[in-house]
């Protein structure tokens, strides 16, 4: 019997009788253990997409199956006006558990309580504490910002509106509201005038710089005067820090107080600068350069004459240190230098106002904008990376400075 070959016609990709068919690929976990598809669920406070994963130990397809759940439920709950989340709870004890989760240790102590603790145990969970997190509307939020904005600066307001936001992205990620209500739409306004800060005038300056060259703590004010530097980044010099043959000190490290998360006590560390652009070189004049270099560099400590017990030589680390020899904390030389020296300038020239250690460096960034200093190098000069805020913070260009420039002259026929 003759035997006839069956033929299938076949269309591009169809593999005849005979050829290998190849397995299809098996999915391999794309996160850890875990196959991971993403969704846009929304848009952030700036505009931009909002993405939120779905994770699955079985496989993608089942991973993009809770992601198309979710994004129903959530259309759902749109149309209805009703809410949706995995669980309800309270504002209040979502937002010190995002503390406790995602802030506590992870940041910088002062950025912690200034930036992050401060607003929200003291503005946000007495406003929305008891309400659910999945109850709060977009117009719950504006109502609490027009309220908040008759008692407080933008800056503050700023502050809450970037806790508020962090802690809603975090509950739309955890399945406990589907929305973040602090969107781009949130308007912040404030009727309170910013407060403007004191600097000396250039005879006030020369005033203080004359009085500080034989008082016993006046070397760290003129080095605050002249350079702009902050408390903590006075505190951390050190020797090496100081080229006294190029007349040049570098700042590299500050000196900050942190709660110790094992004694709950706070501690003095050297934890470097704020950011990148506070690690700088930063020239002075000879007569800055002089007083540094004769500063004793060995102090004595301890002893009793009586008993015959010679006092301990010791070599501090810092330039500016405790009466011990170990390094100071910003608030303990505030009280017991600082505070002296301007208690003793009130006394020698009560014409000249007090300044807190932060308006000094206002003084040098306002004095060097009257002369005219470059902005960029006056930016370098106090470590910021930004011009439009060193122009906005800073420069207080008074009226001398004012009527220098428009040439109004200030005399008589």
């Amino acid at each position: 019997m003759r035997r006839y070959k069956a033929y299938i016609a076949r269309s591009p990709g169809i593999k005849k009788q005979g050829d290998v068919m190849g397995r299809p690929k098996k999915e391999k976990p794309n996160h850890g253990g875990l196959y991971e598809v993403k969704a846009t669920i929304g848009k952030g406070i700036d505009g931009k997409l909002i993405r939120k994963s779905f994770y699955s130990p079985v496989s993608k397809r089942d991973a993009k199956q809770k992601a198309d759940e979710y994004l129903a439920r959530k259309r759902a709950a749109e149309i209805t006006g009703a809410g949706f989340a995995s669980e309800n709870k309270l504002f209040e004890a979502y937002a010190k558990q995002w503390l406790e989760t995602f802030k506590k240790g992870k940041v910088k102590d002062n950025t912690y309580r200034g930036t992050y603790e401060n607003p929200v145990l003291k503005h946000l969970i007495p406003y929305f504490g008891k309400a659910q997190i999945n109850s709060i509307k977009q117009s719950d939020v504006q109502k609490f910002f027009d309220e908040k904005g008759r008692e407080y600066s933008l800056e503050t307001l700023k502050k809450m509106r970037s806790a508020l936001n962090l802690i809603f992205i975090a509950a739309v990620d955890d399945d406990l509201c589907y929305k973040n209500p602090v969107n781009k739409n949130i308007k912040l306004q404030s009727t309170v005038s910013p407060t403007e800060k004191n600097a000396y005038t250039q005879a006030e300056y020369d005033t203080v710089w004359e009085f500080a060259r034989s008082h016993p703590y006046g070397l760290a004010i003129m080095v605050m005067m002249e350079t702009g530097i902050s408390r903590s980044e006075l505190l951390g010099i050190t020797r090496p820090n100081i080229d006294f043959d190029n007349n040049i000190i570098y700042i590299t490290d500050g000196l900050v107080e942190e709660k110790s998360t094992e004694t709950d006590r706070y501690v003095l560390v050297a934890e470097g600068l704020k950011n990148k652009y506070r690690a700088r070189p930063i020239p002075i004049s000879v007569e800055l350069s002089d007083a540094l270099k004769n500063k004793p560099t060995i102090i004595y400590i301890g002893g009793n004459a009586k008993k015959g017990i010679a006092p301990v030589a010791i070599e501090p680390k810092y330039v500016f240190h405790s009466p011990t020899g170990g390094p100071y904390s910003p608030n303990n030389w505030y009280k017991r230098e600082y505070s002296v020296f301007m208690d003793d300038l009130q006394k020698a020239h009560p014409e000249v106002k007090r300044l807190t250690p932060h308006e000094l460096r206002h003084t040098r960034a306002t004095l060097s904008a009257n002369d005219n200093v470059d902005l960029l190098q006056l930016a370098k000069l106090l470590g910021h990376s930004d011009l439009n805020m060193l122009i906005k913070r800073y420069a207080h260009t008074d009226v001398e400075a004012m009527r220098k420039a428009l040439k109004i002259d200030n005399k008589d026929g």
